[in-house]
Formats: C-alpha cells, sequence, structure tokens
C-alpha cells in the first residue's frame, strides 16, 4: 500500500486523543480525530478511514450509536472498528463485539497493544 493508512481517533477527552496519536504516530498512519459522535460519523462518511479507534462515553452521540450506524451501512461497515472504553464491564464488551466492534480494548490502553491490534486488522 502506497498511501498511508488512514486511522480515525474518536474520543471526546483531549487527554486521550494525544496518548493515541502519539501512541501510533511512529507507525505512519495518516491520523485525524473526532472529538463527539456526530463528528465521528461524518468523518467515516467523508474521509473513508482505514480504521476507526472510537470510545463509548461522548456527547452528542454514543459510541454504541455510531457503531450501529457505520455497520447498517454497507459501503462502511467493512470499515475496522476497535472501542477503546473505560467501560470494561462484560454487558459492554459484549455489546460491542455484538454490533460489530472488531475488538475492545480498556483504558487505560497500553501503547504496544494498541500499535499490535491496529497492525492486525490494517495488515
Amino acid at each position: 500500500m502506497s498511501q498511508k493508512a488512514k486511522v480515525l481517533i474518536v474520543d471526546d477527552e483531549p487527554n486521550n486523543v494525544d496518548f493515541l496519536e502519539q501512541a501510533l504516530e511512529d507507525s505512519g498512519y495518516q491520523l485525524i480525530t473526532a472529538t463527539n459522535g456526530q463528528e465521528a460519523l461524518n468523518k467515516i462518511q467523508s474521509e473513508q478511514p482505514d480504521l476507526v479507534l472510537l470510545d463509548l462515553a461522548m456527547p452528542i452521540m454514543d459510541g454504541f450509536a455510531v457503531l450501529e450506524r457505520v455497520k447498517a451501512d454497507s459501503t462502511l461497515r467493512n470499515i475496522p472498528v476497535i472501542i477503546i472504553s473505560a467501560e470494561h464491564d462484560s454487558k459492554s464488551v459484549v455489546r460491542g463485539i455484538k454490533q460489530g466492534a472488531e475488538d475492545y480494548l480498556t483504558k487505560p490502553v497500553n501503547a504496544s497493544l494498541l500499535v499490535k491490534k491496529v497492525k492486525e486488522y490494517l495488515g
């Protein structure tokens, strides 16, 4: 792939966005961000990222609603989504996977594990 893979980071907390950007900056991905669910959905539709890192607890539209809409859209459903959330109860994890997320990582995220998972889904 000659063009850099595009990763959308979705989180309403600037510190979390900074951490994820720093964790991935040396991997050569093109990083874009969104700070709420509606902005995330707009960017997924307009930017067509190769992978989405999605927080669940966000203003305007939560991560589950974003995930549901992405996976229901035939032009977007093949974009891998990794949920990154402070919600670590099994109910949230199961719901996220059932809705179509490829993976579920809990905060605080281990940077090495994050990079490994992103590379795994981007090939």
